[in-house]
């Protein structure tokens, strides 16, 4: 009987279950999404109705950004690779890597026999102008009473011309070297003065050692108060940019650090092969933070402007543009390809594409997708 019982009771509760999974299946689904050709319809009893976020664009004044990848530079005319202007040695450095350094300032001396037969011209040609000069002032007595032929004093005229040049020409050969011939001091090896005012940035030569390649750097003396920062701009941007318009920097070295300058100069031919015009920022560098061959990022602001700006949320890619999700009726949706710009804090201009005033979806948009 007990077991008639049990029997009973679980033959009851399977027919249950089974009624129960059949009522529920008699109950009709709805779709949450209804597709009306290319828009898309959400019913009113669709979930999506309560997990979408619609918001209206709206048309803001908006100043304008983008970037530009730059490098710092030193600044030209305070930049100076120190040369050797004759093959000799070094017979002594006056100052050493990091020394701080005065326009004028005496670097080092260089022994050249090229300087020392150089200073031999000089004295000698002198010497022939001086002697050519006596004589000729000879012959030209001697012919004002008389007694010298007008073939003498043109001959000692010819001679004193001839020296006279040849000691223009080793006089400037010694002003070549930046020296002054009438002041110098003769018997002494060359002497290679500071052009600025700057530091030693570079030094790539020892003393005693000999040097003939007249190509090399010495060494590289270099004023880093200020430097430049060369940003390639690219062509569709190149009307955005003017003269000491204000800009901010970002550099790799200092990725939390925000720099400020402006633009010194905005270079007038375009590279064939970047499409890119050079733009020169001048920044203040008093603590020599920057350092020549540093990398950077440029952002430039646009001057201010209406546009129209809705939540970065609410662009998405579709292929190789981006598009909006708008709604044309209530609760219909279509997808429309957008132009983007500038994005600044939460939200995207939209260039073309999308008026003010339109309803998108702004968040959850994916699932109509």
């Amino acid at each position: 009987m007990k077991d008639l019982l049990i029997s009973f009771l679980a033959t009851a509760l399977l027919l249950a279950m089974t009624g129960c999974r059949a009522g529920n299946a008699s109950i009709p689904q709805s779709d949450p999404i209804e597709r009306q050709g290319s828009a898309i319809f959400i019913p009113e009893n669709s979930p999506l109705r309560h997990q979408l976020e619609l918001s209206v664009a709206q048309s803001e004044q908006v100043n304008g950004r983008f970037a530009a990848p730059a490098s710092v530079e030193a600044d030209p005319v305070r930049f100076a690779r120190i040369f050797p202007p004759l093959s000799g040695r070094v017979q002594r450095l006056f100052v050493r890597f990091g020394d701080p350094v005065k326009r004028g300032q005496l670097l080092l001396t260089l022994d050249s026999p090229d300087f020392t037969a150089a200073e031999s011209d000089f004295v000698k040609a002198r010497s022939a102008a001086e002697l050519t000069q006596r004589a000729l002032s000879r012959q030209r007595d001697l012919y004002d009473h008389h007694i010298a032929a007008r073939r003498d004093v043109d001959q000692a005229e010819s001679d004193y011309a001839t020296a006279n040049s040849e000691l223009e020409r080793a006089e400037n050969r010694l002003r070549s070297l930046g020296l002054n011939p009438r002041t110098m001091k003769f018997g002494q090896p060359l002497a290679i003065y500071s052009p600025i005012d700057g530091r030693v940035v570079d030094l790539t030569v020892a003393q005693g050692e000999y040097r003939n390649d007249n190509s090399a750097a010495l060494m590289t003396v270099a004023d880093l108060s200020t430097v430049w920062l060369t940003a390639n701009v690219q062509e569709k941007d190149a009307r955005y940019v003017y003269k000491d318009q204000p800009v901010e920097a970002v550099f790799a070295a200092y990725p939390e650090d925000t720099f400020r300058g402006k633009i010194l100069f905005i270079g007038d031919l375009l590279d064939p092969d970047t499409r890119a015009i050079k733009v020169r920022v001048a920044f203040p560098n008093a603590d020599e933070r920057l350092k020549p061959g540093m990398y950077g990022t440029v952002s430039f602001v646009e001057a201010s402007k209406l546009q129209v700006m809705i939540p970065t949320s609410a662009v998405f890619q579709q292929g190789d543009m981006a598009s909006v999700l708008v709604e044309t009726k209530p609760w219909t949706f279509e997808s429309h390809p957008v132009v983007t710009g500038t994005e600044l804090d939460g939200k995207t201009v939209i260039k073309n594409g999308l008026e003010a005033g339109a309803t998108v979806v702004s968040r959850q948009g994916v699932l109509l997708q």
